[in-house]
């Protein structure tokens, strides 16, 4: 059993969070009926190593992204944490205190969202909002957050990185804006990050270059990693170990290689499956794709100038 009053952010050597058996209920509201709770996750356990990437993949509605949250002890409205230990370092985060939670998250455990242009604040800079939560939380000081920020800006291979942060996220590419969310998350030199589907917003060049300049911050710094995604191509990039989730449920897990090249589950198998057939499952059965749209032999061009685009065919 852990010790509840350890002082919350002493992580352990080599293993940084330790989940065991989470149970998380939501309560629902049908018309007409009593509020009644339906169970989102049924007691998973995992563990989040120091340079090390878990990723949790599964479908909509896996539970995914609600794991992800409970790694910080919070959950979304309606949402109950009500079996589990969430062990980070010697504290078991359901114990402690609201404020006491509050404390870890950003200094020892951060979370980058889905959508960077949602999460940052169109009237600030990037500078401003970077540097925000290591100063509040008097991890650094002013100028060192400054520092730290153009440091992360250069490993994360943005451009102009002693001068990118004086723009507001409107200047930036998503790709870029993406990049800055995580140096945001970083700056603190947290021990855990929570990655909820960073890239899927993005095209598949700039996502490659993001998967990269993440990977190598995790390496470097020697963060422990949660990657959550429902893309294989992704999680195969990124991942040291992978578990896949169904309706709340571990399937499967194992080291990455285990489940893409030798996946031991039914469930598991179809999603390798499908991913690398570029398939679909109808009822069980692999059917093929039908076409929506085909295009061949097409060419383009403004009036009086060059064509934009000259005869594009179809691919087989």
């Amino acid at each position: 059993m852990a010790d509840t009053k350890a002082k919350p952010g002493q992580p352990k050597q080599g293993l940084l969070l330790d989940i065991r058996n989470l149970r998380i209920e939501a309560t629902v509201y049908p018309p007409g009926e009593a509020p009644k709770n339906i169970v989102l996750v049924h007691d998973v356990s995992l563990t989040l190593e120091k340079g090390k990437v878990l990723g949790l993949i599964g479908e909509s509605g896996a539970g995914k992204s609600t794991i992800g949250l409970a790694s910080m002890g919070y959950t979304r409205r309606d949402c109950h944490i009500v079996g589990g230990n969430i062990i980070f370092g010697d504290t078991d985060i359901r114990a402690i205190s609201p404020n006491e939670r509050r404390e870890l998250r950003g200094p020892k455990i951060a979370y980058i969202a889905q959508s960077a242009a949602a999460s940052f604040n169109p009237a600030h800079t990037l500078m401003e909002q970077v540097c925000e939560a290591a100063v509040r939380h008097s991890v650094l000081s002013s100028a060192e957050a400054r520092a730290e920020a153009i440091n992360l800006f250069k490993q994360l291979d943005l451009p102009s990185p002693e001068t990118i942060g004086s723009r507001y996220p409107h200047q930036v590419s998503g790709g870029q804006l993406q990049r800055v969310m995580a140096a945001m998350a970083m700056v603190a030199k947290p021990d855990i990050l929570i990655f909820d589907e960073p890239t899927t917003a993005l095209d598949v060049t700039t996502q490659v270059e993001c998967l990269a300049a993440f990977r190598k911050l995790i390496r470097e710094h020697g963060t422990a990693a949660l990657y959550i995604t429902h893309d294989l191509a992704v999680v195969a990039q990124i991942a040291d170990r992978i578990m896949v989730l169904r309706r709340g449920k571990m399937v499967e897990f194992g080291d990455s290689r285990q489940i893409l090249l030798e996946p031991k589950e039914e469930y598991t198998r179809r999603l390798v499956s499908e991913r690398i057939a570029g398939r679909h499952f109808v009822d069980g059965a692999i059917a093929t794709p039908i076409p929506i749209l085909a295009i061949d032999h097409v060419s383009a061009d403004y009036p009086g100038k060059p064509k934009v685009i000259d005869d594009v065919r179809k691919y087989d």
